[in-house]
């Protein structure tokens, strides 16, 4: 979109893929029983959530994975968008604005209920840019960690992953040339707000009274809105589990065969509501200046926005897409009895130690949120000590000034263990519990939990920050989440269990 001679739209993205795999041909042998046909998806991995990540911290992630954003403060405001944000009735989007230290005054909001949430969230950033006659940074982020009764469909092709995107004015990479959208109570599948899993229709209703019908008018008319012609299309993005159902809207409008994006069901699997604009970050990995894409997102009618790529793509360099961090060889096989019971779809008996209650004192997580969610320490005005948490007194024993202590922040600065205990008595959804001292480069030193480790980390290696699930509390069903170590040498995009 341009205002005046200002033209507005991508000027970063990220992309967060979890590390954990399921094999898809270990589930249909456990549960191909129940449907033969399960046994045609037997091709391919689905990428799976950790037992401490869900839609908030893999969108933390993808932020992160954003890379240097000049001036965090200039985000005006944050939209996310999922169809499994673990709260309902909490701003999810407000966890991951304080998470990537976003300040205080932002607008923010959360789009849900169809699976083309993350193209609507896209456009409404996009719009958001230039509100109240200014231009505006704006952050996009879709997540998904999607859940399907074992022994569907759903189960087989679903996969977890996040991406988000920076919009704004300043070296844009991509822009928005036309929109279109329309809104119809097309019911190809539905999920209760009560119900953990969906109830899903035919394929063959879906790809003939769905697509065909309901999609391809939108598509066309983006395409004429954009003035341009479907074979000069470069990257078509449609996202669907049907197999075969984007080459067949590309021939019908004819758009290249060659233009129809890859779907990377046979490496993460379908990401929901956040597929779309996954699949639109990997194509700028590799996009080039002056080409077009046409991205749609399916769910209750269409919505279709065409962009166009800037000369400043050419200055990102090369990007890893999705397919290569999802192969990048860091990733670990789940057994599928194990990522049962990790998702509450069997009921394990982890014992007495899994009977402590919980509950977190949500006066107190409020008074320390901008210590625990950005991770913020001290540091001493007199002689530059950094602690956390922050104190009223240095804690150097040569210094002990007393006064306020200036931020630090520790989320991206590196670290080195100190101490390691490996604890099989105290209740973890994972066991063993792995934590210790971890010491980083500006001095400060905490205790924290080590999460995707194998073994145990030795002393004097390196960790990284992620922003992982702290605990669950079974009664009052509220996750309280915070900053964890991982082994630096795992990639976050990779991490190794």
């Amino acid at each position: 979109m341009a205002k005046g001679d200002e033209i507005t739209g991508i000027t970063a993205f990220g992309i967060y893929i979890p590390s954990m795999r399921l094999q898809r041909k270990a589930m249909a042998n456990e549960v191909g029983w129940i449907n033969p046909a399960l046994n045609g998806y037997r091709r391919g991995v689905r990428a799976i959530c950790d037992f401490d990540e869900d839609v908030i911290t893999i969108g933390v992630e993808a932020v992160r994975d954003c890379g240097a954003i000049a001036g965090l403060e200039k985000v005006a405001a944050i939209v996310t968008a999922s169809t499994t944000f673990p709260f309902a009735d909490r701003l999810n989007a407000s966890v991951i604005a304080s998470a990537a230290g976003l300040c205080d005054s932002i607008q923010a909001v959360d789009i849900a209920n169809t699976q083309r949430a993350g193209v609507s969230a896209f456009r409404v950033a996009e719009r958001m840019c230039v509100a109240d006659g200014a231009s505006n940074d704006v952050l996009c982020v879709a997540a998904e960690r999607r859940r399907g009764r074992p022994g569907s469909v759903v189960e087989m092709t679903s996969g977890d992953a996040a991406a988000a995107f920076v919009l704004g004015s300043e070296n844009v990479i991509a822009r928005v040339v036309a929109h279109r959208v329309s809104t119809i109570d097309f019911v190809d599948h539905f999920r209760r707000a009560d119900a953990a899993y969906e109830y899903g229709w035919e394929e063959r209703w879906i790809r003939d009274e769905g697509y065909r019908k309901i999609a391809l008018p939108v598509l066309i008319g983006a395409l004429e809105a954009a003035g341009v012609a479907a074979g000069d299309i470069d990257h078509f993005i449609f996202p669907s589990a049907i197999r075969g159902a984007a080459a067949g809207l590309a021939k019908a409008i004819d758009i290249r065969d060659d233009a129809v994006c890859d779907d990377l069901q046979d490496v993460i699997g379908e990401a929901g509501a956040a597929h779309p604009l996954l699949m639109l970050a990997d194509t700028l990995c590799t996009a080039r200046a002056g080409e077009k894409i046409l991205l749609a997102g399916f769910g209750q009618g269409c919505e279709v926005i065409v962009l166009e790529t800037m000369p400043a793509i050419e200055s990102i360099g090369d990007r890893p897409g999705v397919r290569a961090i999802a192969e990048n060889g860091q990733q670990v096989d789940m057994p599928f009895i194990r990522y049962l019971t990790f998702n509450g779809q069997l009921e394990a008996d982890f014992g007495p130690r899994a009977e402590t209650d919980r509950k977190t004192a949500l006066s107190a997580a409020y008074r320390h949120a901008k210590e625990v969610a950005r991770l913020i320490a001290g540091k001493c005005e007199k002689c530059e000590t950094v602690q956390f948490p922050k104190a009223k007194i240095c804690v150097n024993p040569n210094c002990r000034h007393e006064g306020e202590q200036a931020d630090h922040a520790l989320a991206n600065e590196p670290a080195v263990v100190k101490t390691v205990t490996t604890d099989w008595l105290g209740f973890s959804r994972n066991p063993p519990n792995r934590y210790g001292m971890v010491e980083f480069a500006s001095g400060a030193r905490m205790i924290m939990n080590f999460t995707s480790a194998p073994d145990e980390l030795p002393v004097g290696s390196e960790v990284s920050m992620v922003y992982r699930i702290q605990d669950f509390d079974q009664y009052r069903k509220f996750h309280r989440y915070s900053w964890k170590a991982k082994a630096a040498d795992a990639p976050r995009n990779g991490d190794k269990k």
